[in-house]
Protein backbone atom coordinates (compact mmCIF):
# COMPACT_ATOMS: atom_id res chain seq x y z
CA UNK A 1 0.00 0.00 0.00
CA UNK A 2 1.32 3.25 -0.96
CA UNK A 3 0.72 6.93 0.90
CA UNK A 4 0.50 10.36 -0.34
CA UNK A 5 1.27 13.13 2.12
CA UNK A 6 -0.78 16.75 1.66
CA UNK A 7 0.35 19.02 4.57
CA UNK A 8 -1.46 22.91 4.93
CA UNK A 9 0.49 24.88 7.51
CA UNK A 10 1.48 28.35 8.85
CA UNK A 11 5.30 29.68 8.28
CA UNK A 12 7.05 32.54 8.23
CA UNK A 13 9.11 32.89 4.90
CA UNK A 14 11.63 35.64 3.99
CA UNK A 15 12.54 35.93 0.23
CA UNK A 16 16.47 36.63 -0.38
CA UNK A 17 17.10 40.35 -1.38
CA UNK A 18 18.18 41.00 -5.10
CA UNK A 19 21.50 42.07 -4.16
CA UNK A 20 21.85 38.41 -2.42
CA UNK A 21 20.49 36.44 -5.57
CA UNK A 22 17.02 36.56 -4.88
CA UNK A 23 13.98 37.48 -7.35
CA UNK A 24 14.04 40.71 -8.82
CA UNK A 25 9.96 41.18 -8.54
CA UNK A 26 7.50 40.56 -5.32
CA UNK A 27 5.28 37.87 -4.88
CA UNK A 28 1.62 37.81 -3.88
CA UNK A 29 -1.00 35.50 -2.48
CA UNK A 30 -1.24 32.82 -5.01
CA UNK A 31 2.27 32.26 -5.99
CA UNK A 32 3.66 28.44 -6.27
CA UNK A 33 7.49 28.04 -5.45
CA UNK A 34 8.69 24.72 -4.92
CA UNK A 35 9.77 23.77 -1.13
CA UNK A 36 12.21 21.95 0.12
CA UNK A 37 12.75 20.23 3.14
CA UNK A 38 16.05 18.48 4.27
CA UNK A 39 17.04 17.11 1.17
CA UNK A 40 17.44 17.58 -2.63
CA UNK A 41 13.06 16.53 -3.51
CA UNK A 42 11.42 19.74 -4.62
CA UNK A 43 8.04 19.72 -3.41
CA UNK A 44 4.87 21.59 -4.93
CA UNK A 45 2.95 24.28 -3.36
CA UNK A 46 1.28 27.08 -2.84
CA UNK A 47 0.98 30.57 -0.86
CA UNK A 48 -1.44 32.84 1.04
CA UNK A 49 0.29 35.56 2.55
CA UNK A 50 -1.45 36.09 5.65
CA UNK A 51 -0.36 39.97 6.80
CA UNK A 52 0.56 41.70 3.74
CA UNK A 53 -0.44 41.82 0.36
CA UNK A 54 2.97 42.21 -1.31
CA UNK A 55 6.06 40.32 -0.62
CA UNK A 56 9.03 41.88 -1.70
CA UNK A 57 12.66 40.51 -2.32
CA UNK A 58 14.33 40.95 1.42
CA UNK A 59 11.37 40.90 3.35
CA UNK A 60 9.72 38.52 5.46
CA UNK A 61 5.82 37.45 6.42
CA UNK A 62 3.44 34.89 7.79
CA UNK A 63 2.07 32.69 4.95
CA UNK A 64 -0.59 29.99 4.57
CA UNK A 65 1.63 27.12 2.47
CA UNK A 66 -0.84 23.88 0.59
CA UNK A 67 1.67 21.52 -0.29
CA UNK A 68 0.20 19.13 -2.87
CA UNK A 69 -0.02 15.44 -1.58
CA UNK A 70 3.26 13.42 -2.64
CA UNK A 71 4.28 9.79 -1.86
CA UNK A 72 7.94 10.73 -0.94
CA UNK A 73 6.89 13.85 2.01
CA UNK A 74 8.44 12.92 4.64
CA UNK A 75 6.20 12.17 7.79
CA UNK A 76 8.72 14.31 10.00
CA UNK A 77 7.45 17.89 8.80
CA UNK A 78 6.74 20.11 11.93
CA UNK A 79 6.55 23.07 13.57
CA UNK A 80 10.29 24.35 13.32
CA UNK A 81 10.81 22.47 10.28
CA UNK A 82 13.28 24.96 7.95
CA UNK A 83 12.75 25.26 4.42
CA UNK A 84 14.36 26.84 1.00
CA UNK A 85 11.96 28.42 -1.33
CA UNK A 86 13.42 27.34 -4.65
CA UNK A 87 12.14 28.53 -8.56
CA UNK A 88 13.85 25.95 -10.94
CA UNK A 89 17.25 25.52 -9.22
CA UNK A 90 17.52 29.19 -7.92
CA UNK A 91 16.94 29.46 -4.03
CA UNK A 92 15.02 32.56 -3.97
CA UNK A 93 13.83 32.41 0.28
CA UNK A 94 13.56 30.61 3.10
CA UNK A 95 10.96 29.50 5.64
CA UNK A 96 10.33 28.00 9.24
CA UNK A 97 6.59 25.77 10.16
CA UNK A 98 5.01 27.90 12.96
CA UNK A 99 1.86 26.03 12.91
CA UNK A 100 0.42 23.04 11.85
CA UNK A 101 -3.04 23.46 10.13
CA UNK A 102 -3.63 19.77 8.90
CA UNK A 103 -2.00 16.39 7.52
CA UNK A 104 -3.83 14.56 5.36
CA UNK A 105 -2.74 10.98 4.47
CA UNK A 106 -4.19 8.99 1.77
CA UNK A 107 -3.79 5.60 -0.29
CA UNK A 108 -2.99 5.44 -3.27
Amino acid sequence: MTFEVAYNFQAKITLFATQSGGRKKSIFSGYKPSFVFNSQKQYCGEIKLLDKEELRPGETSLARIKLLPARTISGNIHINTAFTLVEGNKEIGRGVIVKEISKKETTV
